[in-house]
């Protein structure tokens, strides 16, 4: 019987989750889906069933789950799920991402290639860093954080459960952001951000006029 990892997600994450596996020589039992039919392959790997085939019918092949879901609180209830089932979750960094020595990964993240991880830095469970990012030194991440392509969080930074970064956004240094915050793509954050807020643009704190 062959072993191997599985995805669970089929869309565009799951197939940059694919790619890391691959390019650390990790073999790939197949994906898994909710709303994808068994018998698809996707880059010569097999859709082999729902969340249902994962966690039983293919239960004994499977060595370790790479959760690829862009949806932070769905990715976050996912990693739930797995934990009960009693299946590994590990987080995956691409060889080519820079993670410096301190650093904390929980489980289920994914650090895409180029991403850059500075010193003592803390990553929650269920994150995603993507390609090209900068999490910067002793910045904490919170669960089910999304850092899109080219984001930038200086350092000591403290970003909430399930917030968004998109992409080309900066951070600024020493900032609290709140969970669930939604930071528009090339946006500048200058101050702290309360929960469930979304920024666009050029966020500073505002004078009161005289």
């Amino acid at each position: 019987m062959t072993r191997g990892a599985a995805i669970y997600g089929a869309g565009g994450h799951g197939r940059v989750v694919a790619s890391i596996l691959k390019a650390r020589q990790v073999p790939v039992v197949g994906f898994f889906d909710d709303g994808c039919q068994p018998g698809a392959t996707i880059g010569g790997v097999p859709v082999l069933g729902d969340r249902f085939d994962l966690t039983q019918k293919h239960r004994e092949r499977i060595t370790a789950v790479y959760l690829a879901i862009g949806d932070n609180l769905i990715r976050l209830q996912l990693l739930d799920v797995m934990r009960r089932e009693g299946l590994p979750i590990p987080p995956l960094v691409h060889p080519r991402a820079w993670v410096e020595e301190g650093v904390w990964i929980g489980d289920g993240c994914v650090v895409a290639m180029g991403a850059m991880v500075a010193t003592e830095a803390s990553i929650g469970q269920a994150c995603i860093l993507n390609t090209g990012c900068c999490l910067e030194h002793e910045a904490v991440l919170g669960d089910a954080v999304h850092l899109a392509p080219r984001a930038t969080v200086a350092g000591r930074t403290v970003i909430g459960e399930g917030a968004f970064v998109g992409m080309g956004a900066v951070v600024a240094q020493g900032l609290t952001i709140g969970k669930r915050v939604v930071i528009g793509a090339n946006s500048v954050v200058l101050t702290d951000t309360p929960d469930g807020s979304k920024i666009v643009g050029v966020h500073h704190k505002q004078t009161r006029q005289a």
